[in-house]
Parts: structure tokens; C-alpha cells; sequence
């Protein structure tokens, strides 16, 4: 191989190098970008719990109003300790969901960190590999003189 067919390979190499540090930018830039719309959704869903959840207290108030003349102290106890029950298996439901979500984005996350982790090593490894030619260049130059 002679030294210009090695600078050429080299030139191209280094392009390649570019190209996959831009993609890697690119990469990192889109996945910081979900990750913001990732957290805006969940933002959005908790309000909306939060607005279902105080409508769901005003219906309840509305109700518990309307019964105290017609029901006895009693029927009204039970009433409100069954809204409770429900209350309270909404939120174990709602809890459960959010926890199965938050666990999904931790290892989506945890995935795409492998993944760049993997890309900064094949990137060393090239420039090691570039590395290593241009020894190589520099020991035929001195054992065998400079090629023209």
C-alpha cells in the first residue's frame, strides 16, 4: 500500500468518523427529546388523575347531600365506606400502573445508555485501529525508507 492509497483510506475513514459522531449527536439529541415528550405525557396524565380525582370527591359530596334526607345514618355509613373501598382500589390500580410505566422508562433509558455506551466503544476502537496504521506507516517508512 503506498502512502497515498493510505491517506485516502484514512481521509475516508475520518469522514466515517464524523458521520458517526453527528449520528451519535443526533441519537442523543432524539432521545432527550422523547424523553422530555415521555415526561410531558406523564405530566398531562397525572393532572388529569388529579382533576377525575377531585370531580370524583365533588360527585361524592354531591351524594353523600342528597342521601342524608332520604337514607338512614346507617345506609349513608355504608355508602361512604364502599366509596372508600373504591377510592382507595382506584388508587392501588392507578399506583400499579404508574409504577409498571415509570419501570418501562427506566429500562428504555437504561437501554438507550447501553446502546451509546456501545457506539463510544466501537469509536475508540477505530481511532485505536487508525492509531495502530499509522504506527505501522511510521515502522515501514523507517525500515524501508519513504515511498514515493
Amino acid at each position: 500500500m503506498n502512502k497515498q492509497e493510505f491517506e485516502a483510506k484514512k481521509e475516508a475513514l475520518d469522514v466515517k468518523m464524523k458521520e458517526l459522531g453527528e449520528k451519535t449527536k443526533d441519537s442523543l439529541d432524539s432521545l432527550k427529546i422523547q424523553g422530555m415528550y415521555t415526561k410531558d405525557k406523564l405530566d398531562d396524565m397525572a393532572n388529569e388523575t388529579k382533576g377525575s380525582i377531585s370531580a370524583l370527591k365533588e360527585n361524592v359530596r354531591m351524594l353523600a347531600e342528597r342521601a342524608k334526607g332520604k337514607a338512614s345514618s346507617e345506609l349513608l355509613k355504608a355508602q361512604m365506606n364502599m366509596d372508600v373501598a373504591k377510592e382507595q382500589l382506584a388508587a392501588k390500580k392507578d399506583a400499579y400502573d404508574k409504577a409498571k410505566m415509570e419501570a418501562y422508562i427506566d429500562e428504555t433509558m437504561d437501554y438507550a445508555a447501553a446502546c451509546v455506551e456501545l457506539s463510544m466503544l466501537a469509536a475508540s476502537e477505530a481511532k485505536l485501529a487508525v492509531l495502530e496504521a499509522l504506527a505501522a506507516e511510521q515502522e515501514l517508512e523507517e525500515k524501508y525508507g519513504a515511498e514515493e
